[in-house]
């Protein structure tokens, strides 16, 4: 099996599309006029990753698990709010994941959406609860191993993705730093998407300890410059490397960063 195409775009806020070869995963739907450079009628997804409740992390939700016909995976309140809208659901929570195979016509390799937390609170676009909010590491093998204890090994889980040569990227969506990070970091993160805003969320300053802990090769920053109260300057945040190993990937809405042959990203 050669190597497969990753793909990464930023729509904005904390709204991303990663594909993993024709597999398609929507993270946190919400598409601001002016930085989105598309419409929720543009968009198709195969899985959508919801963090939490708050509108400006799944306004857009419903529109594309519509029309795509894709499974949201969400929390337990957060599947039910769209599940009684009709839409197909995996529900979550904190420490569990699901398994999914990522080829149409095979079993493997494997996907696994783990459920972390997350320091934040959720309520739904009704008001009703939305549950604990949470991150989501999604990892994919890349030998064919395994990654679901019922198919593979029972093993500790840095093991179980270290067997599988997993390729892992770290959403870590709405939060503060938390020193379970450092526990994340173990799992040997390829890519961790960290917000960066301030104010609902942790900082410029503080998400250098979170990449410390992490210890990703790359870093993505998000949840920044949608509105007065979340402007940073992206520049002097970029010099994250005085600091840390992570490469600091910058993206412009609408514009994919990609990973190449010898596993760069640009």
């Amino acid at each position: 099996m050669g190597k497969v195409l990753k793909r990464l775009t930023w729509f904005g806020h904390n709204c991303f599309l990663f594909e993993y070869g024709d597999v398609k995963f929507i993270v946190d739907p919400f598409l601001v006029p002016g930085i989105a450079p598309v419409q929720a009628s543009d968009i198709q997804a195969d899985y959508l990753l919801v963090s939490h409740g708050h509108s400006d992390h799944c306004a857009n939700a419903l529109e594309i698990a519509r029309k795509s016909q894709t499974t949201l995976v969400g929390v337990a309140e957060v599947a039910s709010f769209f599940g009684r809208q009709g839409i197909k659901t995996e529900s979550v929570n904190i420490g569990g994941a699901i398994y999914l195979p990522v080829f149409k016509d095979s079993e493997t390799p494997k996907a696994q959406i783990l459920t972390v937390q997350a320091t934040h609170s959720s309520t739904m676009p009704d008001n009703s609860s939305g549950g604990a909010s949470v991150g989501f590491i999604l990892s994919i093998s890349q030998n064919g191993a395994f990654l679901s204890p019922d198919r593979g090994g029972i093993k500790p889980m840095k093991e179980v993705l270290a067997d599988a040569s997993a390729f892992s990227i770290y959403f870590a969506c709405d939060t503060g730093f938390f020193t379970d990070m450092n526990w994340i970091g173990t799992l040997g993160i390829d890519v961790a998407v960290l917000p960066i805003g301030d104010r609902f969320t942790m900082g410029p300053s503080l998400s250098l300890d979170a990449i410390k802990a992490i210890n990703p090769q790359y870093v993505v920053p998000c949840h920044f410059n949608t509105w007065p109260p979340l402007e940073q300057n992206i520049e002097k945040w970029s010099d994250v490397r005085q600091y840390t190993k992570a490469i600091p990937l910058v993206l412009t809405p609408g514009v994919a960063a990609c990973e190449n042959e010898l596993g760069a990203w640009k």
